[in-house]
């Protein structure tokens, strides 16, 4: 290594201290790149600081591909060998380097907004002895801190699956030992379903750090004979413990700011699930302490906050919950619908919200409170094409422009033309089939003869 700094140095005289600064911060770890760093300097490409950057770009990004806009072209890449390139190309290099930094710098911060946990983490101990710690687990923020390393659904921090537990009013409490042996028992998840969510099922579902479920008898096994006092305790912890917020919400039995609590955490994107968000937002607007100026908050944003749940989740199709599509999404009407039975909504914004769903062809007197199974909601009858409805297209006929009718005439005409094509196709394989089968029949027949 020495003989390639004197070689430097009487190769380059006049520039022993840019050559000494670019020897100590020569990336290869045997001064490779010092001949070459040298030439630079002596052709007064850049000073030592910045030839010494350069270098350290190349050596992390050499034989990658250049980076042109944002599209790298893999026929062009960054030389492994840094000797092609000449002092007039140093200019050039310097800035596809550069670019190469900011695309990894800009993945590196995308990576880390993913896997940051935002809020606080929220974990009380509910048993601490010489070989094991028991946490009660309160929310997923802290289901995703204590639950590192392991499989379970509700420690991944993109996924809904701990609200969708927690809505339903589980608890869960992660087993974890200090002294680690490498096993699926350092870390154990024991999860306790209350109310009458999972009918049938075992009072404690434990599950190892592999995601695989064991018996409570294996658990005793494991962590020894004082196992069972700590269930004791866990279950006492779970009895005492309240209702979570969002199953407060979902029984219809939250308070005014446990509703705005679940709401603000739809508004940050918590619910990672189109399901879950919509679900949510219509037990918020059936909950009766829910103020009037949290329910015009819900029907402002719900068409956002479900069209955002869907960017996402990247669905690429339109989601609506109860089938057909229709040019409003399904969540504004059932907003709208919760909100006109709802006892905070004013006497005003009722009328208003009842003549948009009479447009909606959804009559109010329809619109009725239902236990979905643990979660509150609103339902409404299908329209019936009634009176009700022939009189609103008279009004149509009424309030159309001869230009309105002649359009409206036409669709109609052209939806009859496919219904009439329709039916000859199915009058023609009807026929086809009537005599295939008589064919058939006059076959047996011969062969029966």
């Amino acid at each position: 290594m020495t003989t390639r700094v004197d070689l430097a140095l009487q190769k380059y005289s006049g520039h022993e201290t840019g050559i000494h600064l670019l020897a100590e911060r020569d990336p290869s770890g045997n001064q490779k790149y010092l001949d070459w760093g040298a030439k630079m300097l002596a052709a007064g490409q850049a000073l030592a600081p910045e030839i010494a950057d350069v270098l350290d770009l190349y050596h992390r990004f050499r034989g990658q591909p250049y980076v042109h806009g944002r599209v790298r072209r893999f026929a062009d890449r960054v030389h492994p060998d840094v000797y092609t390139y000449r002092p007039q190309d140093f200019a050039s290099l310097r800035d596809h380097l550069i670019k190469l930094k900011r695309v990894q710098d800009r993945k590196a911060k995308k990576r880390e907004r993913l896997y940051r946990i935002e809020g606080a983490v929220e974990a009380d101990v509910v048993h601490d002895s010489s070989d094991l710690l028991v946490r009660h687990v309160k929310n997923k923020q802290a289901s995703v801190h204590y639950g590192l390393g392991t499989k379970w659904c509700i420690a991944m921090l993109r996924e809904g699956y701990f609200e969708d537990y927690d809505a339903q009013n589980a608890t869960f409490f992660f087993f974890e030992r200090k002294a680690k042996r490498g096993d699926d028992f350092d870390k154990v998840c024991l999860m306790v379903p209350r109310g009458s969510w999972a009918p049938g099922e075992d009072d404690f579902i434990a599950f190892t750090a592999t995601d695989q479920r064991v018996g409570l008898m294996r658990l005793a096994h494991v962590y020894g004979p004082d196992f069972f006092g700590v269930l004791q305790r866990v279950h006492a912890v779970s009895e005492r413990y309240p209702g979570s917020a969002i199953a407060q919400v979902y029984a219809g039995t939250a308070s005014a700011e446990q509703l705005a609590t679940v709401f603000a955490l739809l508004g940050r994107g918590e619910f990672t699930r189109v399901h879950a968000v919509d679900a949510t937002l219509e037990a918020i607007a059936c909950n009766d302490a829910a103020p009037w100026s949290l329910l015009e908050e819900v029907a402002r944003r719900a068409r956002a906050l479900v069209a955002a749940a869907m960017r996402r989740s990247k669905l690429r199709i339109h989601y609506h919950r109860r089938g057909r599509a229709g040019s409003t999404p399904e969540i504004v009407r059932v907003i709208e619908a919760a909100l006109v039975v709802h006892p905070a909504t004013p006497a005003d914004a009722r009328e208003r919200l009842a003549r948009q769903l009479r447009r909606r062809k959804i009559g109010v007197e329809d619109v009725r409170r239902v236990d979905r199974e643990g979660r509150v909601g609103v339902q409404y009858d299908p329209p019936v094409r009634d009176g009700r409805w022939r009189a609103h297209y008279r009004r149509r006929l009424r309030r159309s422009t001869p230009k309105q009718l002649r359009a409206w005439a036409d669709s109609l005409e052209r939806r009859a033309a496919r219904a009439r094509k329709s039916a000859e196709k199915l009058e023609v394989a009807k026929m086809e089939k009537l005599a295939k089968a008589k064919k058939k029949c006059a076959a047996a027949a011969k062969r029966r003869s």
